[in-house]
């Protein structure tokens, strides 16, 4: 037999050298529990019967610690929860160090208020005192507030009045008892350094941050625009179109830009307008193409010289980098065409094997080309540039119409009833059975649990109007529903770009349903719809989400969107390209903008 002790309980395993033998286990202080020879893990049975006997040691009471201790911890804001063990040994050394100071003191657990202090020992806000009867044990104490630093010490109270602490606990928070003063959707946001900063929106947070990492450009910037040609005719075409506006557009987001033109009558002219400054080069056009560009291309480095520094130079065609010499400045070329798609299928001649070898020569000496999406990839081809340094980008806009133009969301909800800050869901359509406008309702109370500033707009009239009306107040959804009614066009178009997606939980087709999709792409706004309804429209996943017609499957869809906001952001922006959406003016300088920081940092904030 062999004998396993186990750790000072008094407890001996034997293993015998037959097989399975007969075992008993009984809760005695000396029981031996017997097992088979094993090959392998110990037994279930076995192990079974082994904490059984552990158990009836208990271990924890025999346990002797071997210094002094109390802990604090808050169970509410204004109660917490002590425990406290003192060494006996302690005691009697203590006792008979103090002698007859030592008769009839008292046993006291003593609490701290240390809130935003150091503490020393003394120069506690406010001490609270609470009798204990034994040496070890637990106790709950009462606080007169929340909101603060507690911590506590354990000790003996002489009669002359001082204290002997025996140990002391951590400093514990207590969180406060009253409503926060934060109710609103403001939070903080702390970067690397533990620099903090409100912003306004919780709910925003991934837009905020991808917002604060993206490189932002120095401001202001001094900007060189070359283009060709120059008369004002010319410049309502495509690419003088493009120069212009894109000019107007760096000069509205705070930069001073220069464009300089050909001179086609030579007049000279030096003008402003709309802010941007406009200078006609003197260029003889006898030639061939390639001999106007050297021309051209003289003339402006001979101004750019006089007028210097310029921290970015924009080329617009072949022909104005002819002649321009890349320094030190970051410098972007734009192509809205190339000689090979000039051609359009037709043999080359010598001319315009030169001009293709121009276009390499100067392509070859930039790090930023800019060609129309469907010319990426021939530009690539054609010029023999690498790929990272081709983007493709809209050279064509309209103006801002009032689907895009600027909006304050803030103010279209609180001209509803609601808060700036609240999450809109909108319905669009007739309040009717087919519809499926009351299953939003019935899905209302369990999205609140869960987003507390959700609202919801229903639009339009019909035969439920005063049935749902009555439902969303039995439903405690007064302040949370506004029953809009009908709602003239132009408010139409606010209400659905101030929403967070457009809600049509159809039992089956309703005709409105495909005005209202169309509605949400210009918008660039996900729809949440059901199989029943316009599920032909949206995609799942891509453009809205497609469910049943139940409540709960509404919550599942809603939550959906709201608990994403940038995949809910990512489905309008692709809603809004199936609508074939072309960009405004203002859109192509944002991104031209955008595309200069991620390609030339000496010219962010971070270089500046």
């Amino acid at each position: 037999m062999k004998d396993v002790a186990d750790g000072g309980m008094g407890i001996a395993l034997a293993e015998p050298p037959t097989r399975h033998t007969e075992r008993k286990s009984t809760p005695q202080s000396n029981v031996r529990v017997d097992a088979a020879e094993r090959v392998g893990p110990w037994d279930v049975d076995f192990l079974r019967d082994c904490a059984w006997v552990v158990a009836e040691r208990n271990a924890v009471e025999a346990y002797g610690p071997t210094e002094n201790h109390v802990g604090l911890a808050m169970v509410s804001p204004c109660r917490g929860f002590a425990h406290w063990r003192i060494r006996p040994e302690w005691i009697d050394h203590t006792a008979g160090q103090r002698g007859e100071a030592w008769r009839d003191c008292r046993l006291i657990l003593r609490l701290y208020d240390v809130s935003h202090i150091e503490f020393d020992g003394l120069n506690a806000h406010r001490i609270q005192d609470q009798a204990i009867s034994a040496i070890c044990g637990h106790t709950y104490v009462d606080l007169p507030h929340g909101g603060s630093w507690q911590l506590a010490e354990v000790g003996f109270l002489l009669r002359n009045g001082e204290f002997l602490p025996a140990a002391r606990s951590r400093a514990v928070p207590f969180a406060s008892g009253a409503m926060s003063s934060r109710y609103d959707h403001s939070a903080l946001l702390v970067d690397e350094r533990g620099n903090k900063e409100e912003v306004g929106n919780l709910w925003d947070q991934e837009k905020i941050l991808i917002e604060r990492r993206t490189p932002r450009l120095r401001r202001p910037l001094r900007i060189a625009v070359l283009a060709f040609p120059a008369s004002d005719s010319d410049r309502e075409g495509s690419p003088g179109k493009f120069v212009s506006e894109l000019a107007s557009g760096l000069y509205e987001r705070g930069h001073e830009v220069h464009v300089f033109v050909a001179d086609c009558d030579g007049s000279g002219v030096c003008e402003q307008s709309g802010g941007v400054q406009y200078e006609s080069l003197e260029v003889c056009h006898d030639g061939t193409p390639l001999q106007v560009a050297d021309g051209f291309g003289g003339a402006a480095a001979k101004r750019l010289r006089d007028l210097a520094p310029f921290d970015l130079v924009h080329l617009h065609d072949w022909m104005t980098g002819r002649g321009y010499r890349v320094g030190d400045v970051p410098t972007v070329l734009s192509l809205s065409s190339i000689e090979s798609t000039r051609c359009n299928g037709v043999p080359p001649n010598d001319l315009s094997r030169r001009i293709q070898k121009a276009e390499r020569e100067v392509a070859d000496k930039m790090d930023c080309i800019l060609v129309p999406d469907w010319l990426r990839a021939k530009a690539v081809a054609e010029l023999g540039a690498e790929a990272s340094r081709v983007h493709a980008f809209s050279m064509e806009g309209r103006l801002a119409n009032e689907w895009e133009c600027p909006l304050d969301e803030g103010e279209v909800k609180m001209g509803i009833g609601f808060g700036p800050l609240d999450r809109l869901l909108l319905f669009l359509g007739p309040l009717e059975y087919a519809a499926g406008v009351d299953l939003i309702l019935e899905a209302v109370p369990t999205l609140l649990g869960r987003w507390p500033n959700l609202r919801v707009a229903l639009a339009g009239g019909g035969d439920l109007y005063g049935e749902l009306e009555h439902r969303a107040h039995q439903l405690g959804l007064g302040g949370v529903v506004r029953l809009l009614g009908h709602v003239e066009a132009s408010s139409v178009t606010r209400l659905v770009r101030a929403a967070e997606a457009i809600v049509l939980p159809s039992r089956y087709r309703v005709p409105f349903d495909d005005a209202v999709v169309n509605l949400a792409r210009r918008a660039g706004r996900p729809v949440i719809t059901t199989h029943g309804g316009p599920a032909h429209l949206v995609r799942h996943e891509e453009t809205g989400i497609v469910t049943y017609d139940n409540p709960g499957s509404m919550v599942w869809a809603i939550d959906r969107v709201l608990g994403d906001p940038a995949h809910a952001q990512r489905m309008g922006d692709t809603a809004r390209q199936c609508d074939g959406f072309v960009l405004n003016w203002r859109e192509v300088s944002r991104r031209y903008l955008e595309l200069c920081a991620a390609c030339f940092p000496q010219l962010t904030q971070t270089h500046g």
